[in-house]
């Protein structure tokens, strides 16, 4: 037993964690999946599953909250998985210095897993045909990253403007509007005259348990345009932009959509907006941020210039 009388007296360690897990839930938390998690590991899910259980006993506290279809970080998996992406991400940099890897620039960008599938995501091919020999990863999660400590080059954010350093640089002002699918709009019998039919279909709209709900439903839309509020025959509740956006292309009912999102649908002909003068701003902004330690290479700036540019050019359109 330590005694801090006697200074030759060995201190005992504190109950270390097993390492091998580790990686399992850097992958998980950053997937908010066990499965992508798996694929990116070359595992088995639930060989994932069982390093993480193991971890959460180690650790003494649940690091995720398990829901159909769905995983989420607890406070605690919050902490654990902020300390542990750092240090990986230092670990595997410096074993590439000492294995001598002339490894391919790498850009990491952070932004939220909605934003990353529907408006990013299809678009960088076209930055890796103009800039050849540029790696991005892409780290598409809720968890708001420290650029510094961590080590990632870009965070595009949505947020309000005070939230935001005056460096950050604005990217758009989000506006929103009711829409739906061609085909939906083609089944109704006399089409959609006044902005009040549309309370006749079924709404989708984003999850009410969600800070930013009140500000982009069909609620908020309605009083801003000085619209009764809807009562429809059913409503559909998305936790996820990219899930509620899916429904509406289905036909499943009129979506309150935002932009940049509702541009690329209207370009590519998957929505219609059957009341484009009632667009609606919701006070929220994205906004870009640059690693101040990492703004002079030439990859990040390279990708910094790009998005900006992407921004400013609009939606992609389709033939």
């Amino acid at each position: 037993m330590y005694d801090p009388r006697m200074p030759n007296t060995p201190r005992r360690r504190p109950r270390p964690v097993a390492l091998a897990g580790l990686r399992g839930f850097e992958a998980a938390a950053r997937h908010l999946s066990f499965t992508l998690a798996a694929a990116e590991l070359n595992l088995t899910q639930s060989s994932v599953s069982r390093q993480i259980a193991a971890l959460e006993r180690q650790v003494g506290k649940p690091l995720f909250v398990r829901r159909t279809r769905a995983l989420e970080l607890t406070p605690a998996g919050e902490r654990l998985h902020g300390a542990v992406r750092g240090a990986l991400a230092e670990i595997d940099r410096t074993v590439a210095q000492l294995r001598g890897v002339a490894a391919l620039p790498r850009v990491t960008v952070t932004t939220y897993a909605s934003f990353a599938s529907l408006w990013l995501g299809p678009r960088l091919a076209a930055f890796q045909r103009a800039n050849p020999g540029i790696d991005i990863r892409i780290d598409a999660s809720d968890h708001l990253v420290d650029l510094e400590k961590e080590d990632v080059d870009l965070a595009i954010r949505w947020t309000r403007a005070h939230r935001m350093p005056a460096e950050a640089t604005l990217l758009l002002d989000e506006e929103i509007n009711a829409a739906l699918s061609p085909r939906l709009l083609e089944s109704l019998p006399k089409g959609l005259r006044k902005p009040e039919q549309i309370g006749r279909l079924p709404l989708v709209e984003p999850d009410d348990s969600m800070p930013s709900a009140r500000f982009s439903n069909f609620d908020a839309w309605c009083e801003a345009n000085g619209l009764a509020p809807f009562d429809p025959p059913g409503r559909l509740y998305f936790t996820y932009i990219d899930q509620a956006v899916q429904a509406a292309v289905r036909g499943q009912g009129a979506a309150i959509v935002r932009t940049p999102f509702l541009d690329e649908l209207i370009a590519s002909g998957d929505l219609v907006v059957p009341f484009p003068q009632l667009r609606m701003k919701t006070g929220f902004r994205y906004y870009l941020l640059v690693n101040p330690q990492r703004a002079a290479l030439p990859h990040v700036a390279a990708f910094r210039d790009w998005l900006v540019a992407e921004f400013r050019r609009g939606p992609v359109r389709r033939t």
